[in-house]
């Protein structure tokens, strides 16, 4: 398999019970370690400053990296202020460094199996990008969070993607988290399980809600069914941040090997399970997530 992702690189600062960690973020630093550590042959298109380039070394070595120079790099800093791995208070620099086609490095599109979409802000991916990727007639997975996300001072909100329909009918999949998936389309419907039949009406074939650790929902249009996915119960709490990222990753990966979205989810559950009990990006691989399946159904 050959996967794409594409989104911007950040400088993210960490603070989880008073202890404060720097590391390299963004949607495509946590996939790429996903995907590299499940053999996936992977290519990341990303935007970074030149004065930060060195965080493109945070990079699996087997993945080929293009960066998409910016003046400014993003920056967030995430706090983590009790033990609950779902409560998160964020902080952000978001500049305007948008992917957009004429900036989008020469790659041979039609060779890849999907394309993983990681928006982090409004700004990231616009339209006009997602279409001209739509031509290639490659599945397209989107994490929708970044086109919710707005900024007031440095206090990141989330507001209702207004234009989203405009974005919709290119994606075959979405992922959004439960917070996001309560306010993304500004009306009275609130049921996940509506929202994402509502979503799903405008183009996607699935529709991916995460809630943390209850586990998630997936609306499949082909099957018209919800289909309930388990979170499992991690060994230790360890580091919640890329959690999303890396349920998306093993989703898709997941995907191209099955159509049923229960064993997708499933499989992208247990991983971000073994994320999340060390610190990080994901360090297991195909047979530390089946291994631990097995178990879970023993």
């Amino acid at each position: 398999m050959k996967f794409l992702i594409m989104g911007p690189l950040t400088m993210d600062t960490i603070v989880r019970e008073k202890a404060v960690c720097h590391s390299t973020g963004g949607a495509v630093h946590y996939q790429a370690a996903m995907l590299s550590n499940l053999g996936i042959d992977t290519t990341a298109v990303v935007t970074v400053s030149k004065e930060d380039e060195s965080l493109l070394n945070a990079f699996p070595d087997d993945v080929q990296v293009f960066p998409v120079f910016v003046d400014k790099t993003m920056k967030f800093k995430n706090i983590y202020p009790n033990h609950d791995p779902n409560h998160r208070i964020q902080r952000a620099n978001i500049p305007v460094n948008p992917i957009n086609p004429d900036n989008i490095p020469e790659l041979d599109f039609k060779s890849f199996d999907a394309f993983l979409l990681s928006p982090l802000s409004p700004f990231d991916l616009p339209v006009e990008t997602v279409e001209y990727l739509s031509q290639f007639q490659i599945p397209i997975y989107a994490g929708v969070q970044g086109y919710l996300r707005h900024l007031n001072g440095f206090k990141v909100f989330l507001k209702p993607w207004n234009n989203f329909q405009e974005f919709l009918k290119f994606f075959d999949g979405i992922f959004l988290d439960e917070m996001e998936a309560r306010v993304i389309l500004g009306t009275h419907i609130h049921e996940l399980t509506d929202v994402a039949k509502t979503l799903a009406g405008f183009g996607p074939d699935e529709v991916i809600i995460t809630k943390g650790d209850t586990g998630a929902i997936v609306y499949s249009g082909k099957t018209d069914d919800i289909y309930e996915i388990p979170a499992f119960i991690p060994k230790q709490t360890m580091d919640p941040t890329g959690l999303g990222d890396t349920f998306m990753a093993a989703y898709v990966i997941k995907r191209m090997e099955t159509s049923d979205p229960e064993i997708c989810g499933n499989f992208a559950s247990m991983a971000s399970t073994i994320k999340l009990e060390g610190k990080g990006v994901f360090c297991g691989n195909r047979d530390t997530i089946e291994g631990r399946l097995k178990k879970v159904k023993d």
